[in-house]
């Protein structure tokens, strides 16, 4: 009776250890397949035509020297001229509708018609402060910014991608500096561009979508194309490098938060990205050159690349 039952026993303990092992098994196929799926339509891969991964691929303002170049890459927008900022927001492909992708447009309120301006200028009256609440954005209705084909706009996105220059992974070139607001295309390749919506964050004087860039990279792009200087800049949140990318805690919208905050001091509030925006950014603690001390990505200055230059040269003597 007893031998009867420890076979039984034995027996049954060894299905149930083969089911475990199976069970382990499919677990583990399913994470490989699930890790592969993830990196493939999770990440969003900066399109390869906008991919710089070295100082070498990037272009310089002139040839006429370093502080040259770098005098008219710092100089601020102060034309008196207004920007209205919006976010576009894409779904990514492959994802059901649960995961996003975004970017801020900037534009010069000169790039529409008058009958959109006015449009836009009701719509940031929805944004001030109200007796109950702050309303931190407002959806554009699609048929009415389908129609604004201009490209006068800056365009500001993020993504993944092989490259550990600073700021690589924020494209800035012609498409990005002149873009269409009626424009589908992102900077990642795997956003849904037929779903996108966009919605208006506020109005800006003074500050323009290359001042942002400017910003939120610090210079680097320039100030690295000339020296081996460039991480002697401040970090605006992030380097904003393709290898800094990580699909929680430094995505694009991660970015798209620290430029609307950041830099425009706007709300870093989104529209129903879910587990895509889990980051509450923090902006870095700044001198000004009047000495005022700000929580914001601040525009470099040439005094600013002037300190640094003085500072790398005198670090290099010292080596010598």
């Amino acid at each position: 009776m007893t031998s009867s039952f420890s076979r039984i026993y034995h027996r049954a303990m060894s299905i149930m250890t083969s089911k475990a092992l199976l069970l382990a098994a499919a677990a583990a196929a399913a994470v490989v397949c699930l890790g592969s799926f993830a990196r493939q339509n999770f990440r969003g891969e900066i399109i390869s035509s906008s991919l710089r991964s070295t100082t070498r691929s990037y272009e310089l303002l002139d040839t006429t020297g370093p502080l040259s170049r770098l005098k008219a890459a710092n100089s601020k927008s102060d034309n008196g001229d207004s920007y209205f900022v919006f976010l576009q927001k894409f779904p990514l492909e492959n994802t059901w509708g649960l995961l996003f992708h975004t970017e801020v447009v900037v534009c010069n309120r000169h790039a529409f018609d008058e009958d959109f301006i006015t449009l836009l200028d009701s719509l940031a009256e929805k944004l001030s402060p109200s007796a109950d609440e702050k309303v931190p954005f407002v959806q554009v209705p699609e048929e009415q910014w389908i129609k604004q084909s201009e490209s006068k706009c800056v365009e500001l996105g993020y993504g993944g991608g092989p490259c550990t220059t600073p700021c690589c992974g924020s494209p800035h070139r012609n498409e990005n500096t002149n873009y269409a607001l009626n424009s589908r295309q992102a900077v990642i390749s795997n956003a849904v561009g037929e779903e996108k919506q966009l919605f208006l964050y506020g109005k800006k004087d003074g500050i323009s979508g290359m001042d942002a860039y400017r910003a939120v990279c610090q210079n680097k792009r320039n100030m690295m194309a000339v020296i081996d200087g460039g991480d002697k800049l401040p970090k605006c949140v992030s380097n904003w490098s393709g290898e800094d990318y990580n699909p929680i805690t430094n995505n694009c919208n991660t970015y798209t938060s620290t430029v609307l905050k950041c830099v425009y001091g706007l709300s870093d509030q989104k529209p129903n990205l879910g587990v895509s925006d889990m980051v509450r950014v923090t902006c870095p603690t700044e001198k000004s050159e009047d000495g005022e001390i700000t929580h914001q990505c601040l525009i470099p200055t040439e005094t600013t690349v002037m300190n640094i230059l003085r500072n790398v040269d005198g670090e290099t003597k010292k080596e010598e």
